[in-house]
């Protein structure tokens, strides 16, 4: 996988692949001081970038992602972020955890309303199979 940075700030890294149309974050550790204003633009300015590269597939490395989400927080995300995705084009949404991490069940389904499948996985070569997979 050739990947190219495309953003890049305290709290994530956002990485765009041409060849299999992925594009993903990498979280930070400095999200544990995120606040939930900050966390709802970061995905803002994602969605933004998932939708100029039309990405069929996103990976989220949940790896270093150490804010708490609030509650509302998820509903918010589906009502005003999920639908950018879909628009865009997206068929798979893949998150990836640590090595050897157990995947909460709420990381292999996608939320209410959601377009494209959700999953976890706790290795990259897992995750990016998946995702460039047919649909």
């Amino acid at each position: 996988m050739q990947r190219t940075r495309l953003h890049d700030d305290v709290f994530f890294e956002i990485l765009w692949d041409e060849k299999t149309e992925i594009i993903g974050i990498q979280w930070k550790e400095a999200t544990a001081s995120m606040t939930e204003q900050e966390f709802k633009s970061e995905l803002e300015r994602f969605a933004g970038y998932v939708e100029a590269r039309k990405a069929r597939g996103i990976l989220v490395d949940v790896a270093h992602f150490r804010q708490k989400i609030g509650p509302g927080v998820s509903e918010w995300r589906v009502k005003n972020i999920s639908p950018r995705y879909s628009a865009a084009g997206v068929r798979r949404f893949a998150f990836l955890c640590p090595e050897g991490a157990p995947i909460p069940p709420m990381m292999n389904q996608s939320a209410p309303g959601e377009s494209f499948a959700t999953r976890g996985f706790d290795h990259p070569d897992d995750a990016l199979t998946w995702l460039s997979g047919a649909d």
